[in-house]
């Protein structure tokens, strides 16, 4: 039966890429300086998750400004694109996901120990 086929064929590599997708979402990539003094950790998208520095004070209120202006992204795209293509276009609210799970703000257990895991929100409310 041809259909049967069809169907695991799909099913599989469905599977196939939620496996990838999951892996993908586990990368983390860290680079120090040549004299050690900074080391920076980003995700597989190249969103920042770690800065170290001399300074731990230093580099923890990097880190805050930068996730602070990245809570900021979705809601300025929503502007420009119901401004631009309107919120009848089905793209957009992709785009909008994609863009909040990135820069959702995270719950952090510790100032030291953020897992990246972003905040669910709602994606259809109004801002």
């Amino acid at each position: 039966m041809p259909g049967a086929d069809w169907e695991r064929q799909i099913e599989s590599t469905a599977a196939a890429y939620r496996q990838m997708s999951e892996r993908v979402s586990q990368i983390l990539v860290t680079s120090t300086s040549p004299d050690g003094s900074v080391r920076v950790t980003v995700s597989a998208s190249g969103v920042l998750t770690d800065l170290r520095l001399p300074s731990d004070t230093l580099a923890a209120q990097i880190v805050a400004c930068i996730r602070d202006a990245q809570a900021r992204i979705p809601d300025l795209m929503r502007t420009a694109m119901l401004e631009t293509v309107g919120p009848q276009d089905p793209n957009m609210h992709l785009v909008l996901a994609s863009a909040k799970e990135r820069f959702a703000p995270v719950a952090r257990v510790d100032k030291d120990d953020w897992d990246e895991r972003p905040v669910l929100e709602d994606i259809g409310g109004s801002s």
